[in-house]
């Protein structure tokens, strides 16, 4: 009776051993992962910072061929999410730049996004997303009416041959940035480029390795533990 009581009490230890060594094994590989996960991301952001910000502290956010068979090409200039998140200690000015890849002069202008829409009402334009245009972001329409350069919708614009570069800095409102031909003529075919300062990049960085670092640490304690303990 005894040994059987002993036998019985020894395998109950051995399971709940087994269970909690499972556990810490399962624990410590999604630590693990996490940290993978924050060092990647805490290194890309390092080298943005330190690799990919030019002389004039502007960093790529994304770049790319933008063409259209109609008269405008449409983007929003700032996305979903608070409003502190587009002041100047976080994303800061903007940058667009482009380059016509026809014969024809490039216009870009930033106006309100409903100054833009009624502008374009019943015009024919594409519309970015993600950084590209494709054929379910494309509206049909007749040609824009009115001289680009004399609407006053604009809160900044340039226009001319070769690459044209127009600074923004962020503010409250819906915005957009539309790229023309110059003559308000359809086919629009640029070479797009958006960036920012991201005077926060730094601390986001050192902030998302620092943290990698902690778990990355403590998935491994506890993951070399978890092997060690015999059931």
């Amino acid at each position: 009776m005894s040994q059987t009581t002993t036998a019985e009490a020894t395998g109950s230890e051995t399971g709940r051993t087994t269970r909690s060594r499972t556990v810490s094994l399962v624990w410590a590989s999604i630590l693990c992962v996490v940290a993978l996960a924050l060092l990647f991301a805490g290194g890309w952001a390092l080298w943005k910072d330190r690799i990919d910000r030019d002389g004039n502290g502007f960093v790529t956010i994304r770049s790319n061929e933008l063409r259209t068979e109609q008269y405008a090409i449409v983007g929003d200039l700032r996305g979903d999410g608070p409003g502190w998140l587009y002041g100047s200690s976080v994303i800061g000015d903007a940058r667009v730049r482009a380059t016509s890849q026809t014969e024809q002069p490039l216009f870009i202008g930033i106006a309100r996004k409903d100054d833009v829409l009624r502008y374009l009402r019943g015009a024919g334009y594409a519309t970015i997303d993600s950084f590209e245009v494709r054929a379910d972001t494309t509206h049909a329409g007749q040609a824009p009416s009115g001289p680009l350069s004399r609407k006053s919708i604009w809160a900044a614009s340039t226009q001319g041959t070769g690459e044209q570069t127009l600074a923004w800095r962020p503010r409250d409102g819906d915005w957009s940035v539309v790229f023309m031909n110059a003559n308000a003529g359809a086919n629009v075919d640029v070479r797009g480029e958006i960036s920012a300062k991201l005077p926060a990049l730094p601390w986001l960085a050192g902030g998302l390795l620092v943290i990698g670092a902690v778990a990355g640490f403590f998935g491994a304690r506890v993951l070399v533990r978890a092997i060690r303990r015999q059931p």
